[in-house]
Order: C-alpha cells, then structure tokens, then sequence
C-alpha cells in the first residue's frame, strides 16, 4: 500500500472513530464536548501559526540551535496534550493546588520577609500562568489585591507562591538544559507533586524512566490515576515515601535529579540542613550524574543558613545555562526570568 493511501486509510478511520464518540454521548455532553473541539482545534492552529511563524524569522538560528545538539524541538502535538493533563488537573485540585489538610511554612529568610498567611496566595504555575490568572481575577475567583484595613478601600498587592514547575521552565529544562542529555537514562523528580516534571517528562524526552518521589499520599494518588488515565505506565513510576528512606535511588539509579524548591516550605531548618547533606552523601556515589534545581541550589543552601562553597566543594560543578539564546519566541523580562531559576550541575 503507497504512503498515500496509508495516510488515507488513517484519516477515514479517524473520521469514523469521531463520529462513532460523538454517537455516545447525550444532548449535554454533546454541547460540551462540542465546545472543547472548538477550543482545542483554535488552539492548535494559534499554536502552529505561532510555530512556523517563529520558524519564518529564525530558520538559520533555529538550525544551528538543532545542529549543535542543545536544542529539542517539542511537537504541537505533544504540547496539546500537555494542555488537556492541565485543564484535567484544574478540575481535581483546587486553584492553590494545595492537598488535603496540607501545611506549608513561609520561610523565615530575607527573600520571605514581607510574606504572610495574610497577604500570600498559592497559585500552581503549572496549572496557571499569568494570563490565566488574569482572567480568574477578571471572572472575580480570585483577587490580586488584600484590604489593609477591613471595608476599606486600601489595599495592598497579594504575594504569589507557586510550588511547580512553569510549562515555560520545564520546556527550557528539557528543551534546552537537559536537550542531548536525557535520552536512556533515569530522571528522579523529588517531591513530585502534581507530576509536572513527569508527565512533560515523558512527551519532551526519551528518558528510559521517570520516577516521582512524593511523601505525600494524597498527592502520589492523583499522580497514579494521571499516569493511569494517559497511559504512562510505560516509563513513569510514583513512589510514596521520603527520599531519605531511599539512599539507592540516588546513589545507584538516579541519572538526573530534578528538585523545585522541595524542602523549603515543608520543612523546618534543621530538617532542610539534614536533607541536603544526606543529598550530597548520596548524589556523590554517582559521578557524573546531574541534579537540576529550581532556584540556584547556592540560593536553597544559603537559605537554609549553610555555607553553599563549602557543601558544593568536592560535590558539584554548575554548568552554565544560555538563557537568552533564542530557543523560544522572544521573551519578555519576566518569563526571562523565570527560565533563570533553572540551574543545573554536575556531580563530580
């Protein structure tokens, strides 16, 4: 059969397939269902004009980027699905993505000073970006101001925490940081959460496993039935427990180790001060091996009141990261930024 015919063959069965979906469902979900194709076909085209657009205004610079190896392109395609885990994930957790009777401390650190239960909100950036909550604002679900003084009209601006991973950090993490270096090999996220840096994991690479790591029950749960519902079983793995209760993880399996400000707001100093050092006995048996963090690990080591030269001596080499290297669409100040907070190193 010709390549033609084939993709013929394809394009009636998929005809048939739609209609035979659209059958099944009532009045109701039909209106629904209707409405996410509408979105979702709008979507995909903004997207793919915004792609060969860029394509357009950067062939030479893109090709050298794809030539030497540190860039990965990532399909529509791939990026779709990521959007429909998102807006799955939207409806099971609430806007603050917080679990079930789950504690977060603000730290007590310069950065956190002006930080308060009060006047602090959790917003996922996984889940949400700011023009998402742009629009929750504008829908009045959610506030970007606090009143100083009850019924009064001085207010304040909110602080927002996020405890995930941006799409935008982890297309940089895999797209240009860790591009030619995850192909076969094992990547353990620490504090796994909402599975963010799994499920982009396993549509942007070739990792040969992805395992999350999550103390948290609740959280693990929602990662499994995620895994589950996208067919993920194949490459990515959930474990509940405490990363100190799995010294072999890092030391024998882990390739790349990937920690998003994990210990920070769970976690009292001394608890912060022990995890990191048993970090380092651990990550120190595999040479060679890569740990990603979201901030600088020299920012999460001072905040915890340890000195960073001194536990990264003998540990770790930074590789230095190019930011503004024309991978994306222009970017402006403050996704520049945030693709900033990634950092990578190596365990020498």
């Amino acid at each position: 059969m010709s390549s033609e015919a084939q993709q013929l063959n394809i394009l009636e069965s998929s005809k048939e397939k739609f209609l035979d979906l659209m059958s099944e469902l009532n009045d109701v979900q039909f209106h629904s269902f209707q409405d996410f194709v509408q979105s979702a076909l709008e979507e995909y085209h903004a997207q793919l004009h915004h792609c060969h657009e860029a394509d357009d205004n950067n062939d030479e610079h893109t090709e050298t980027e794809q030539q030497n190896g540190k860039f990965q392109p990532v399909s529509d395609a791939k990026m779709m699905r990521l959007g429909r885990m998102i807006q799955d994930l939207r409806t099971r957790v609430p806007i603050s993505a917080e679990a079930p009777g789950e504690k977060t401390t603000i730290p007590d650190t310069p950065e956190f000073k002006e930080f308060t239960e009060k006047n602090t909100v959790h917003v996922d950036g996984f889940l949400f970006t700011e023009d998402d909550v742009d629009d929750l604002v504008e829908k009045g679900k959610m506030s970007r101001n606090y009143c100083l003084e009850c019924g009064s009209k001085k207010v304040a601006p909110l602080n927002f925490i996020s405890h995930s991973a941006s799409v935008l950090q982890l297309q940089f993490l895999y797209q240009v940081a860790l591009a030619d270096q995850v192909k076969d090999k094992v990547i353990v996220d620490i504090g796994s959460r909402l599975g963010a840096v799994l499920y982009s994991g396993h549509l942007f690479t070739r990792a040969r496993k992805l395992i999350g790591v999550e103390i948290n029950e609740w959280f693990a749960k929602l990662q499994q039935d995620m895994i589950q519902k996208y067919k993920m079983e194949d490459r990515v793995q959930v474990i509940c427990k405490d990363i100190q209760d799995m010294p072999e993880l890092l030391s024998n399996e882990a390739d790349i180790v990937i920690m998003n400000n994990v210990f920070q707001f769970f976690n009292e100093l001394p608890t912060q001060q022990k995890i990191w050092k048993f970090m380092r006995t651990e990550t120190k048996k595999k040479p060679g091996s890569l740990l990603v963090t979201l901030p600088s690990l020299q920012e999460q080591l001072k905040e915890t009141g340890m000195s960073a030269s001194k536990l990264m001596r003998g540990w770790v080499k930074e590789v230095k990261l190019d930011y503004d290297g024309g991978w994306f669409q222009e970017l402006n100040d403050d996704e520049l930024e945030e693709i900033k907070q990634v950092h990578l190193y190596r365990v020498v």
